[in-house]
């Protein structure tokens, strides 16, 4: 009987999901649980996920264009502030719908300020002057009558149409010299190419019997040339003599 009981008391156990085995182990019957090794690899996956979304959304964010209003602020703090760097990264926008967006909204006071640091960047050298070119060209297209009611403006612009001038006059003399540094530079290097050209060398085969025939040529004639050498007046003597037995 108490065999019969403990083995009803086993199986009883044994069909339980997770029951507890004979030595109070528990049992579990569940196959499709993922292990441990899995668990840490799902988690490792999802942080390189949220690690790349990141990323993304960092990169999309940088891609994207300055908008007007943002440089419109920031010019105008640059005019305000009297910040030059801060000027600076605002004329580094190429765009020309941002560029004269910005400008549009700004009023009489901000327009002369920006006038006279466009002048003065571009009395300047340097990359920045390329920048402020465009800038300038907006700021007169759309603000021309305001910047010339007032007097202090004129001065700046004198002073910006002089300085045109006499950028614009060394323009013809430095075209002469590009076009003669061209020449000469052409020049170089067609020499160079006519210097690396080989010459072809010509070699002529002779046989040993024309040589021959030719050396005894040269020794006839000049044996025969000898001969004359040696009778110089052979041909007058005869004739007086002729002359004399005809007599």
């Amino acid at each position: 009987m108490t065999k019969k009981r403990l083995k009803t008391q086993i199986t009883g156990f044994s069909s339980e999901g997770n029951g507890e085995a004979a030595e109070g182990v528990l049992v579990n019957d569940d196959v499709n649980e993922p292990t441990m090794g899995e668990k840490l690899a799902s988690l490792n996956l999802l942080d390189n996920d949220r690690a790349q979304s990141h990323e993304k959304q960092e990169s999309s964010i940088d891609a994207k264009p300055p908008r007007a209003d943002s440089v419109h602020v920031l010019l105008k703090q640059a005019l305000h502030a009297d910040d030059r760097a801060l000027l600076f990264d605002c004329l580094y926008t190429q765009d020309e719908k941002v560029i004269a967006k910005s400008i549009s909204l700004l009023n009489l006071s901000d327009v002369l300020k920006l006038l006279h640091s466009l002048i003065s960047i571009i009395q300047s050298r340097g990359a920045i002057l390329a920048c402020a070119l465009p800038w300038l060209r907006c700021l007169l297209l759309q603000h021309a009558s305001g910047i010339m009611s007032q007097e202090s403006s004129l001065i700046a612009l004198n002073s910006l149409y002089q300085l045109i001038e006499s950028r614009i006059s060394t323009f013809q003399s430095a075209l002469q010299l590009s076009c003669a540094l061209d020449l000469l530079y052409t020049g170089v290097i067609e020499e160079e190419d006519e210097s690396d050209k080989t010459l072809p060398v010509i070699y002529e085969d002779k046989d040993e019997s024309e040589e021959e025939e030719s050396e005894d040529a040269m020794e006839t004639d000049q044996e025969s040339e000898n001969e004359d050498g040696d009778h110089p007046f052979g041909g007058v003597s005869d004739a007086g003599g002729s002359d004399g037995m005809s007599d």
